[in-house]
């Protein structure tokens, strides 16, 4: 029996706006490039990746709750919480884990964000299709979907 806490039906639409601004990054960091000609893709992308960040961390906020997991106190413990329960990799909650500090310099220290580790972000951003699929996956092999 599904805990109570877990709603399918919204944690599928917020995996389908993950893979929808996913798609929309991918397009968006194609344009990043020339350094003298990417102001507006580069501030899009960064954009574009905290969205993508804060849908990681509502998904796995909905995910503990869902499970009665030990509630998370910071948006590192998310995934903690979420790797301690089998529900993503120690890789994967690792890389997150890093995401979530990135997003919390993102939206309160914008200006000490560096263009070449907004790029280096920009690579690892696979990780973040990964977590989803590791959710969904966790979520069907227990039939909480």
């Amino acid at each position: 029996m599904a805990p109570s806490g877990i709603d399918k039906e919204k944690f599928l639409i917020q995996a389908e706006r993950l893979e929808q601004n996913y798609a929309l990054l991918l397009d968006v960091k194609a344009q990043v490039g020339d350094a003298s000609n990417d102001a507006i893709p580069l501030v899009a992308a960064e954009r574009l990746l905290q969205i993508l960040i804060e849908e990681c961390l509502n998904i796995g906020n909905h995910i503990i709750s869902g499970l009665n997991l030990e509630r998370a106190d910071t948006y590192k413990e998310i995934f903690v919480r979420l790797q301690q329960k089998g529900v993503i990799s120690k890789e994967i909650g690792k890389e997150l884990i890093s995401f979530a500090s990135f997003r919390n310099r993102l939206v309160h220290l914008y200006w000490r964000v560096e263009r070449d580790e907004m790029l280096s972000k920009l690579d690892d951003i696979e990780v973040v299709k990964q977590f989803a699929e590791g959710v969904y996956n966790y979520l069907k092999s227990n039939k909480l979907l």
